[in-house]
């Protein structure tokens, strides 16, 4: 009776753990984990078999969710339903959210939040700026879950630490450089990996590290001396680099020249400055200073303006040939071979534009496209890259070392047409090839006049 007594208790417990089991409650979704990443929502429901047990939700601490608004909030939809709402998800809310019946009898559920973020910058700075010689740290802290991947590159080259330990140092949030020079001006990226379960990132910022530095020149050849003739002009430049980049002034004797339009005038960008001097008369023929100066420090150079001769204008211009795109240009000057001189010719420069730029600019060559060419005996000057089927005006002038000479009388001529003329593969009769030499002959001399 006793063995009888056991098997009945025996099997209605098991009845009742079955019944508990088939009544349990339900999770939708029913993910055992849930992924999201941070700033993200999730709303989780949890449903009881019995619309008479009432529910709760636990936080991972343990703590019973009560508040009806909020970031995280509970919402009652039915008896029998509880939902749990995440507005914007939190790397701290990461951990096992647990729904369960206030008075038990029920098998609780619950799920796992796994909260990633994505790659994110703190800094927000593109230039940093360093004086020379002292240490710069390019700061990149980033953050993300998990922990992003971090590598370096100057200059989109990749950094090597190890072949570089004692110039390159990587820090928890960012890049130490020591001793900084010129030469480690650049761009410096920060580049951060990140991979998941569910997705892979990679996200960059690069900054600008600009060297402080007193002036130095640009160019290490400097040209003392140069000339000009009187009703010419001159240009001397001066060209520094610096950073900040240098204050350019120009000085005659002790007197600071300005800008004034008529015999000065005075254009300066970031590196360069250029003085152009109108030569008026005999009095320009002088010492001028240029002095390129920054908060680190100052440079000077002088450079003399003697008076020179004006150089003869060509005495040969005339086109060689030409087709669709090109003009073969034959120019000359007279040079003393025997006697060769800082006033002998050195070069060309060739003015050309179209007739209708040279109708809409009211007949002025302010805008004329210009190409300068050495001095060569017998060499061809090639105008390229013309409109097929176009007139040009062009015109040339000598230059030496006080300036150009006058231009030569300015020469019409159209370029040929994209049109073939003779179809490919035909061949003429010897007298048919005769007429259509002196055709095209005839076409050049009327082209160019």
């Amino acid at each position: 009776m006793r063995l009888i007594g056991f098997i009945l208790n025996l099997a209605a417990l098991t009845a009742t753990g079955l019944a508990n089991h088939h009544d349990s409650l339900t999770l939708s979704p029913a993910e055992h984990s849930v992924v999201r990443y941070t700033n993200e929502s999730l709303i989780v429901q949890c449903r009881s078999p019995d619309p008479d047990v009432k529910l709760h939700w636990k936080s991972p601490k343990g703590e019973i969710l009560q508040e009806h608004k909020g970031r995280i909030h509970i919402e009652q939809a039915a008896p029998e339903q509880l939902k749990i709402v995440f507005s914007h998800i939190a790397l701290a809310d990461k951990g096992n959210w647990s729904c369960e019946a206030v008075g038990g009898g029920l098998h609780s559920k619950s799920f796992d939040l796994i909260v990633y973020q994505k790659i994110t910058f703190t800094e927000k700075d593109t230039v940093s700026t360093v004086k020379e010689g002292q240490n710069a740290t390019i700061l990149c802290e980033v953050k993300g879950e998990p922990q992003p991947n971090v590598t370096w590159h100057f200059n989109g080259q990749p950094i090597s630490v190890e072949a570089n330990a004692p110039k390159f140092r990587i820090l928890a949030d960012g890049l130490l450089i020591n001793k900084v020079t010129q030469n480690d001006t650049g761009e410096y990226t920060c580049r951060a990996y990140q991979v998941n379960s569910i997705a892979s990132d990679m996200q960059e910022r690069t900054v600008l590290m600009k060297i402080e530095h007193k002036p130095h020149w640009t160019s290490k050849q400097h040209v003392g001396l140069q000339y000009a003739y009187i009703n010419g002009t001159a240009s001397i430049m001066c060209e520094a680099q610096a950073e900040p980049p240098a204050t350019f002034t120009w000085h005659r004797k002790q007197k600071r020249l300005e800008s004034n339009g008529k015999q000065y005038i005075i254009e300066t960008d970031n590196y360069w400055s250029r003085l152009t001097i109108r030569v008026l008369d005999a009095k320009v023929f002088d010492n001028y200073r240029c002095r390129a100066h920054n908060h680190l420090g100052s440079i000077e150079r002088i450079t003399r303006l003697d008076e020179g001769e004006k150089p003869p204008p060509p005495f040969v211009f005339q086109l060689r040939g030409f087709n669709s795109n090109t003009f073969d240009v034959d120019v000359s000057a007279q040079r003393d071979k025997d006697q060769r001189g800082p006033m002998d010719v050195n070069g060309f420069r060739i003015e050309y534009m179209t007739e209708l730029e040279f109708k809409t600019d009211a007949g002025k060559w302010t805008n004329a496209k210009r190409k300068d060419f050495p001095f060569e005996e017998g060499a061809n000057f090639l105008i390229t890259n013309l409109e097929p089927d176009t007139v040009y005006l062009i015109r040339a002038a000598s230059r030496n070392l006080a300036g150009f000479s006058d231009y030569t009388k300015v020469e019409k001529c159209r370029t040929l047409s994209l049109e073939p003329r003779v179809s490919a593969g035909a061949h003429l009769p010897p007298i048919y090839e005769l007429l259509s030499a002196m055709f095209l002959l005839l076409i050049l001399l009327r082209r160019c006049h």
